[in-house]
């Protein structure tokens, strides 16, 4: 009998998201960083997130009693995971449904750049990798033209990205189960 368990660590608006839920969406970054080396959203929160995040959950306790203080010890990744969960939800408030034709893109770019194949899902991806690509989608869309001169790098729209952000973060509540 195999059993398993997850542990809640943040709550978006209505939504409670878990351990889980983050070591999904590191697995999301990775095969996005992966097929797109340029991907904004990386860009933003830096390649060492990835790092960062992967170390978070790998030495994430297993005992309840120390989940509080590990939580407390993480504090600025967890800011960045509730700011990139709530990225996500205003993607996904948005209603807007990637392309079929987007789909088979990341699917070709899966194979050949070699990444994670856990992204796919039978003829198409994964809902909460889609999400990520959604988000992707809309960062390009709202900064790419600021970016178009090659000289110009993410810290030229960090600003403006930043103050999305900051607005995300006071419109969507958050509360952390410490």
């Amino acid at each position: 009998m195999l059993v398993s368990s997850d542990r809640f660590v943040l709550k978006i608006l209505d939504r409670s998201l878990s351990y889980q839920d983050i070591n999904y969406q590191l697995r999301n970054l990775k095969a996005l960083n992966c097929i797109y080396s340029d991907a904004l959203i990386v860009a933003y929160f830096e390649k060492s997130f990835l790092t960062d995040l992967s170390e978070f959950v790998e030495k994430f306790p297993k005992e309840d009693n120390q989940v509080i203080t590990y939580l407390h010890k993480n504090e600025p990744i967890l800011k960045k995971i509730r700011l990139l969960f709530k990225m996500l939800r205003y993607s996904e408030d948005q209603n807007k449904s990637m392309s079929i034709e987007l789909a088979k893109l990341i699917r070709e770019g899966t194979r050949e750049n070699n990444c994670q194949k856990s992204i796919l899902h039978k003829d198409s991806l994964k809902s909460n990798f889609k999400n990520l690509i959604e988000v992707e989608l809309y960062l390009r869309s709202r900064y790419e033209n600021q970016l178009k001169d090659g000289r110009r790098g993410i810290d030229y729209v960090r600003p403006s990205i930043d103050l999305f952000l900051d607005s995300l973060d006071k419109q969507f509540s958050h509360e952390y189960y410490w």
